[in-house]
């Protein structure tokens, strides 16, 4: 993700790779606190709608915009999981669009 956030690797490239590792976190049975799961969720979530061939893109697919902006928040919400004062993780997909699924930094 952070990769992703300093422009050293490509939306699609990030998608492929992130999707990749979920996969192999499956098959282990890898466990989560809830706050890091729900928070890893919405990147999934985003990929989830995330055309990463840009020719298959349709109307209301994830931008890269929006991708980034997930993924520039999401150590911001995994950090703040335990501190009152910040806002919490954000709603799971579907529960809010994908844009306004947090407030801005």
């Amino acid at each position: 993700m952070r990769r992703l956030s300093r422009a050293e690797i490509e939306p699609a490239r990030f998608a492929k790779q992130w999707l990749d590792a979920r996969r192999l976190a499956l098959n282990e049975n890898e466990r989560l606190a809830e706050h890091l799961y729900r928070a890893l969720n919405q990147v999934f979530y985003a990929l989830d709608e995330y055309p990463i061939d840009p020719a298959l893109r349709e109307h209301g697919d994830t931008t890269d915009a929006e991708l980034l902006g997930i993924v520039d928040r999401t150590p911001e919400w995994i950090d703040g999981a335990g501190d009152r004062r910040r806002p919490p993780p954000p709603p799971l997909f579907g529960s809010a669009p994908l844009h306004t699924a947090a407030p801005p930094p």
